[in-house]
């Protein structure tokens, strides 16, 4: 009995041996843990006070190899990429690190044309007053005061025939062009217009009568819906930069659309353009409605070239001008064909030897505007 009563006894100091050792282990890895955590805490406030927004400085050889950001993707609205950090320099504190990405990241870059040239487009040439609508903003200067009979040649279609287009730049200004938006390296295009002295327009597709007509891509069409013609008309007039106002490319069934022609003139409303109506439909309703809703507007008086020949652009110049003594405004559209690029060439000096003034269509306006008539009147 007595051997019985000491085995549990053995057993209970070394169950007591085992846990002391347990504790005392414990105890230290405590201890130490947290010297360890408290001396990491010193290292890294040291380090946090101590470094500086150079920390997050890109590697200079991947910044090298980044692939470059030019002017389309800008225009796309693509974000900067975020700095490159480098690795094994410990990160100083969050506020810090915030302050010093600010610094380091750029802004998001305005949306520009697809062209580098753009960057230099030149102000307008009558006023840079940023508190004008559009179309005083970039109207080319002209004389709203003489009692000289007034002549503003409007030549649309621009842009897709290129060297047709450039002879147009290369008359006398100031004469005003209509580019069509669907056409290529607008911004080369008009920049060299403005520079010129030309005044622009935005030359809008629209939808007209026949099946057969095209007026190309991203026309103004109202079967395809209000939604899909305002997203057109939006498209249409980002195309490039520096115009006054549209005028319509066709339409001739589009603009006897009050519906249609009301989106429009919101549009243009809103962006403080002006309108000219091409009046290639004796039922427009477009001048109308524009005008009806506070948006600038005109109608032309003649047209130069229904019929491309030499003969044909003399006649209409000789009622061109016939309208503008009798009004002292007139308003013509031509187009970049050959026919009425060589007969303008010879007819502007005559003009004004006769005494007309060439003026650009925004002249005109203000004439109008100021003698309360919408249009000139017609022969």
């Amino acid at each position: 009995m007595a051997a019985q009563r000491k085995k549990p006894n053995r057993m209970s100091k070394k169950s007591a041996a085992t846990a002391r050792g347990l504790l005392v282990r414990a105890t230290l890895a405590v201890v130490g843990a947290g010297l360890l955590f408290g001396g990491g805490i010193g290292v890294g406030a040291w380090i946090a006070g101590d470094r500086t927004p150079e920390a997050l400085t890109p590697i200079p050889a991947l910044a090298a190899s980044a692939p470059a950001r030019g002017p389309d993707a800008a225009a796309t609205g693509t974000p900067p990429s975020e700095p490159t950090m480098v690795p094994g320099i410990p990160l100083p504190k969050m506020a810090t690190a915030v302050e010093a990405i600010a610094r380091q990241k750029a802004p998001t870059p305005s949306p520009v044309p697809a062209s580098a040239a753009v960057a230099a487009l030149p102000a307008p040439p009558a006023t840079a007053d940023d508190s004008l609508p559009a179309w005083r903003r970039f109207a080319v200067a002209g004389d709203v005061t003489s009692d000289a009979p007034k002549i503003a040649i409007v030549l649309d279609d621009l842009g897709i025939d290129v060297r047709r287009s450039r002879r147009a730049v290369d008359l006398p200004a100031p004469l005003t062009l209509a580019y069509l938006p669907y056409a290529d390296g607008l911004e080369e295009q008009t920049r060299a217009a403005r520079q010129a002295g030309h005044e622009l327009l935005a030359h809008i597709p629209m939808q007209p009568h026949g099946a057969d007509a095209d007026p190309g891509p991203h026309a103004l069409d109202m079967r395809l819906g209000a939604i899909e013609v305002l997203s057109r008309l939006d498209w249409d007039l980002a195309r490039f930069e520096g115009y006054v106002g549209i005028n319509n490319h066709m339409g001739s069934l589009f603009t006897e659309s009050e519906e249609g022609m009301r989106l429009v003139a919101e549009g243009l409303r809103d962006r403080g353009l002006m309108f000219l109506d091409s009046l290639t439909s004796p039922r427009s309703v477009a001048a109308a409605t524009a005008a009806s809703m506070g948006v600038p507007t005109a109608v032309r008086d003649v047209f130069l070239d229904n019929t491309d020949t030499a003969a044909e652009v003399e006649l209409r110049l000789a009622q061109t001008e016939r309208v503008a003594r009798q009004a002292g405004t007139a308003i013509a559209i031509g187009h970049p064909r050959d026919a009425t690029l060589n007969v303008l060439e010879a007819w502007i000096p005559k003009a004004r030897e006769a005494g007309f003034v060439l003026v650009p269509l925004t002249s005109v306006l203000q004439i109008r505007q100021g003698l309360a008539t919408q249009q000139a009147n017609r022969p």
